[in-house]
């Protein structure tokens, strides 16, 4: 008996980032009917260049949330990362070792979330946002709430330039990560470690993982990604300023699991995260382009964060009873 050829509604929801490929697909058309500006390139390339920033942190959020842990001190982390680098280098610090130094308070950070949450046990939903208070204390505290601006020529270049004389850099850093991260994640030894160790922490133990030092190495890792776009969204904007990042760790968030992240574990696509970023871009875009009120947009990314996991179930469903 000749064997039945799957449908093409359940091939389409074997792809991992369906559920961010159908919304991503919809809003670009409907905005492309209201507006048809909204596909020019300068604008195409301002979406991407908006997204990067978010896109640089998906990637090792990615990982983390894979492995079965969750941060939700990011933006506090890229708030503080960028005003450390400002007030170093303002203070006549190298860029260099300015941006070193944004690193390395990305990563204590990090470090702190590991050790509340791996060695005290506590939630990580709970301690990352803990964390994150205090680190946006910090922040206030040695600004007195003030933004730090001054900053070199050669260090607004970071994020400045343009490559080719229209592609934003910011874009070919985010490319450049999200291939690796892609790549680390579903095609070395590491990246199918940190699945199984969100898949089922007990067998990864028994097969000779060391999971609290995955984890531990992930959140660092987050952290440390989480400076650099605060370093380059300081560099964009010519200051350091508090309220950079703001509201993004929940945006960020969702962008993994739109993109078909598990917060359960287990399951990762860098690709999906990366797709996720560029949809919540594309929603602040596509309500300007098409004249919708900017008091819209959280209602909309509401809206299509729910149309996502629905998507995302009813592929689950499917795959079950295949």
């Amino acid at each position: 008996m000749e064997k039945k050829k799957p449908s093409l509604i359940k091939t389409l929801f074997q792809i991992k980032e369906i559920s961010v490929i159908l919304p991503l697909v919809v809003l670009i058309v409907v905005a492309m009917i209201v507006n048809p500006s909204f596909l020019r390139m300068s604008n195409i390339l301002d979406i991407l260049r908006t997204s990067s920033f978010n896109a640089m942190i998906a990637v090792p959020l990615t990982f983390l949330l894979a492995s079965g842990r969750m941060d939700l001190s990011i933006a506090a982390t890229t708030t503080l990362g960028g005003l450390i680098a400002a007030i170093a280098e303002t203070n006549g610090v190298p860029l260099v070792f300015s941006i070193l130094l944004a690193l390395l308070v990305g990563a204590t950070v990090g470090a702190l979330n590991s050790l509340l949450v791996e060695k005290f046990e506590m939630l990580g939903f709970i301690a990352t946002m803990a964390t994150s208070y205090v680190v946006k204390g910090i922040a206030s505290v040695i600004t007195n709430n003030n933004p730090v601006s001054g900053i070199s020529d050669g260090f607004q270049a970071i994020a400045k330039t343009r490559v080719g004389g229209s592609i934003w850099i910011t874009i070919i850093y985010a490319l450049v990560i999200g291939v690796a991260g892609q790549l680390i994640l579903n095609r070395t030894k590491y990246g199918r470690a940190t699945l199984a160790v969100g898949g089922n922490p007990e067998t990864a133990n028994l097969a000779g993982i060391d999971v609290k030092r995955r984890h531990s190495e992930l959140f660092i890792l987050v952290g440390v990604f989480a400076a650099v776009a605060g370093c380059l969204h300081c560099s964009r904007f010519a200051s350091a300023q508090l309220t950079a990042g703001s509201g993004t760790e929940l945006t960020i968030l969702a962008s993994c699991i739109i993109g078909g992240t598990s917060l359960r574990g287990g399951t990762g696509t860098v690709t999906g995260s990366l797709l996720g970023c560029i949809l919540f871009a594309t929603i602040t875009n596509a309500l300007l382009v098409m004249g919708v009120p900017t008091t819209w947009q959280n209602v909309v990314y509401g809206a299509i964060l729910i149309i996502a996991l629905l998507i995302d179930i009813f592929k689950r469903t499917k795959m079950s009873k295949a």
